[in-house]
């Protein structure tokens, strides 16, 4: 008589969405889009701004190092295609150089975007932060950039079509960037895990964007003094949604 706790010899391999990582509080993709969520925005927000006290300077700071070093590349790069540009006198020359350069600053732009949400989140989750965290997603360039374009693509065509598609696109596809990072999900498994979990909740999720653009529109308007208390709401608050759709894996050590 075979023993009935005995594993199924035939049964099929799990898929990589569904395992839910060993140690770990967080649930599967699968779990999480299967339990179903809720939240409130007033609650979501105070809680993100309770949270921000300790992360501003590392948000800010982080912000500013980026433009400072995306400011110093362009105008490198600018320099020396110049240069190219100008000794080939060929308009060609030009519109390749703009090409490289805006390829180059996405290339540098979305890990930094994806280290800054994993700021957020890990606040959100009560783990350690660090200036570093902000800095050490360039070796996910590749994928995220591809889900980068892909969302953009996608978006683009939705508002072609009759706009609001493309907006719905837009909103749910919010989380897609951070799933790759924290998850290590592809672009296509990103972008659909961040589009069936926030159309559970569309609307309220994007209230909760619609709210979070109007405070940092309105904190920027006396002189952007504003900004180093709303970026960091934002980008908490974004950590808090993430944490109570997906929930949050133990950092690597």
């Amino acid at each position: 008589m075979s023993d009935a706790t005995s594993p199924n010899p035939y049964a099929a391999p799990a898929s990589s969405l569904q395992e839910t990582p060993t140690g770990s509080q967080a649930p599967s993709i699968e779990q999480a889009l299967s339990r179903g969520y809720d939240f409130n925005i007033g609650e979501l927000l105070g809680e993100a701004w309770q949270r921000t006290q300790g992360t501003k300077g590392i948000i800010i700071g982080g912000f500013l190092v980026f433009y400072a070093v995306l400011l110093v590349v362009s105008f490198v790069l600018g320099g020396i295609l110049g240069v190219f540009g100008a000794l080939s006198d060929s308009p060609g020359a030009v519109v390749i150089g703009e090409l490289v350069i805006g390829i180059l600053a996405s290339a540098m732009a979305y890990p930094f975007m994806a280290g800054i949400n994993m700021v957020g989140i890990r606040r959100a989750a009560d783990q350690p932060i660090s200036f570093n965290e902000i800095f050490s997603h360039f070796g996910r360039t590749v994928p995220l950039v591809i889900t980068a374009i892909v969302m953009m693509l996608l978006i683009y065509l939705g508002m072609i079509l009759l706009v609001i598609p493309g907006l719905y696109l837009a909103i749910a596809y919010m989380l897609a960037i951070p799933l790759v990072v924290e998850r290590g999900l592809s672009p296509w498994q990103a972008l659909e895990a961040s589009r069936k979990a926030i159309s559970q909740h569309w609307f309220k999720v994007f209230g909760l964007f619609l709210l979070l653009g109007l405070i940092t529109m309105v904190s920027a308007i006396p002189l952007g003094i504003g900004l180093v208390w709303s970026i960091p709401l934002f980008v908490i608050a974004m950590g808090v949604l993430y944490r109570t759709i997906f929930g949050v894996l133990p950092p690597a050590q």
